[in-house]
């Protein structure tokens, strides 16, 4: 074999080595931009949980209402919630972070089971009962994956009753009949007692939740409602009639989870019933 022929033969051989390098420099390429888009596809399949509103405060047995969203590439998911606790959790709370291992043990029940297809606002409600600071947080359960929101707060009260007096008369006539209209507010709940109470000497200043009617000197009441089952909130009208004439100071009043609530004290003026004389009638006399 000539010079030429033998150069020209190792020419051939080096294009192919190169062809093969170059190939498989192009599947290595191709391997590593697969890898590169799943990790940039997969880090933009990001799921996020957002506290829409909530409310800073609520009275013990009444209804909380949270609104929040479930974001993130369209799926469909089994869990959503609100979790609460009395205790607070602030450090930030990882996917693998199940609700069990927190210290929230209350959540609200609406979309806890279930199939809902995300993205999607929800809105649900939760009754508490016991007054308190409570801490929350939205949580969703997306592909076997916890998200979680921050953490919130919540103050749950001791809901505050009223006794309010609508309408009463400032003066009647002895047995005549007069009409008195209360109200008794707050959470719903049955009260066992609710008057207005009546007594010609006063019982002045203000009277706490301690202050029963038998440690006042109101000696009379309006009898409708003293000793029935009422639900409240309600407005109750009553009468009564004064067989008396005189000044009498008067409460409304009402025993809620044994406590007592007053009205201020008003007054009421009793005057004598007047009778007419009757007039003689002239007849005349027959002839």
């Amino acid at each position: 074999m000539s010079d030429d022929e033998k150069k020209s033969a190792s020419g051939s051989e080096s294009l192919g080595s190169n062809k093969l390098v170059w190939l498989a420099g192009a599947i290595v390429l191709l391997i590593a931009g697969w890898f590169g888009l799943r990790a940039i596809f997969g880090s933009m399949e990001s799921y996020k949980v957002s506290l829409i509103d909530a409310p800073n405060e609520v009275n013990a047995g009444s209804n909380a209402a949270f609104t929040w969203r479930v974001d993130g590439p369209a799926t469909t998911i089994n869990h959503t919630a609100v979790h609460l606790g009395t205790v607070s959790q602030t450090e930030e709370l990882g996917r693998d972070v199940k609700p069990e291992n927190t210290q929230y043990t209350q959540f609200v029940q609406d979309f806890a089971t279930g199939n809902f297809n995300i993205p999607l606002q929800f809105v649900g409600n939760i009754m508490l009962n016991t007054p308190a600071v409570y801490y929350y947080r939205v949580h969703a359960l997306v592909k076997d994956k916890h998200y979680w929101s921050d953490e919130y707060s919540l103050e749950v009260k001791q809901p505050e009753y009223k006794v309010l007096l609508i309408d009463a008369p400032t003066q009647g006539i002895m047995d005549q009949v007069l009409t008195f209209t209360w109200d008794v507010t707050g959470v719903p709940t049955t009260v066992n007692h609710t008057s207005v109470h009546f007594g010609t000497e006063s019982t002045p200043g203000d009277l706490g939740k301690n202050v029963a009617p038998d440690a006042t000197k109101y000696e009379d009441l309006i009898k409708d409602f003293a000793n029935q089952s009422n639900p409240i909130p309600f407005r109750f009208i009553g009468n009564h009639t004064f067989e008396e004439a005189g000044t009498y100071y008067f409460r409304a009043h009402a025993i809620v989870n044994g406590e007592h609530y007053w009205t201020e004290e008003k007054t009421l003026e009793v005057a004598e019933a007047t009778t007419k004389k009757a007039t003689p009638t002239a007849v005349a006399e027959e002839e």
